[in-house]
């Protein structure tokens, strides 16, 4: 989807410089040192090198070095320091925000639910979208609570991920497939101890699950009284209700929900939802951030900007 992706260029370039410093390096060892022949150097050099960047790819897809990583690259990528606008997520200006065309890949989206949104819209370092960027706008409104907040973060970002790290903010993050998680949580079915959290981020997770009813009743489990929840999903104010259809088609699931992996879209009710699941519900006030972060509805039409503080009763 992406004619140009930095983060991929530079990924690439770092395995080149490692795997030219680790073929050198062992090849001056294993010559000069220990006097091994060119070829059997040569040999041990390549395959000592090539296991040297499959570890860094692999530790960069499947643990939590990747947040690591990037907070680290960050620093060195995109050093603009003025520009018409700003991602509070990875503290960066850019000329402008990009235009990532989801509305390009059938396969995964709807087209049609990209016509009426606002299209450049995306960091072009961490990826963090208005909703990423009004979250981390709120953060920094709430600091000193989440400083001594414990904090659980499902299906960490890479965008909320920074911010969090470069504020000094420790956050257990969750999720059920990916490996970069610290935990593995099933959040229908939470391993967590009851009014164990003060702080709950679940950002676009309910319309993938499988009974968000369920899920509502685990977060509401697990966060101690008067405890935060700090949630969004895919709102369509044309509906009512919450529309959901167990197809098991997943071109069908595209067309009525919009992508590939959308069990439902919530409707207008979304608020009383929050509410009879046992939480004090408002909408975080998008009225005074700056339009600098661009706090818009977008890229598709149900990532709505409503992103809703909850206190639980």
């Amino acid at each position: 989807m992406r004619k140009f992706d930095r983060n991929a260029v530079f990924n690439i370039i770092v395995k080149i410089l490692l795997f030219v410093l680790m073929f050198t390096g062992t090849y001056f060892l294993m010559c000069f040192i220990f006097g091994a022949g060119v070829l059997i150097s040569i040999a041990v050099c390549t395959v000592s090198s090539l296991a040297v960047v499959v570890l860094f790819s692999f530790l960069l897809r499947y643990t939590g070095f990747y947040f690591g990583y990037y907070a680290f690259v960050s620093g060195f990528l995109f050093r603009y320091k003025t520009g018409e606008v700003y991602c509070p997520c990875c503290d960066k200006h850019f000329p402008r925000f990009r235009d990532e065309r989801f509305y390009a890949d059938e396969k995964r989206f709807n087209p049609e639910m990209f016509s009426s949104s606002r299209q450049d819209v995306i960091c072009d370092f961490c990826r963090s979208a208005p909703r990423h960027r009004i979250i981390a706008k709120w953060a920094e409104q709430n600091i000193e609570l989440l400083k001594k907040s414990e904090i659980l973060y499902f299906a960490p970002e890479l965008s909320m991920s920074l911010w969090f790290r470069r504020h000094g903010i420790h956050v257990r993050t969750a999720d059920l497939f990916d490996k970069r998680a610290e935990l593995k949580l099933d959040i229908t079915a939470l391993d967590l101890p009851d009014a164990s959290v003060d702080v709950v981020f679940c950002n676009h997770i309910l319309e993938h699950v499988s009974d968000y009813r369920v899920a509502l009743s685990e977060l509401h489990r697990v966060i101690r009284k008067d405890g935060v929840l700090i949630i969004s999903f895919p709102i369509d104010y044309g509906s009512e209700g919450v529309r959901e259809e167990d197809t098991g088609s997943v071109r069908e699931r595209i067309s009525l929900f919009g992508q590939y992996d959308h069990l439902r879209v919530f409707g207008n009710d979304s608020r009383k939802i929050l509410e009879n699941a046992g939480f004090k519900t408002d909408a975080i006030d998008i009225s005074q951030m700056p339009d600098e972060i661009v706090p818009v509805s977008g890229p598709a039409d149900y990532d709505t900007n409503e992103i809703f503080c909850c206190i639980r009763k």
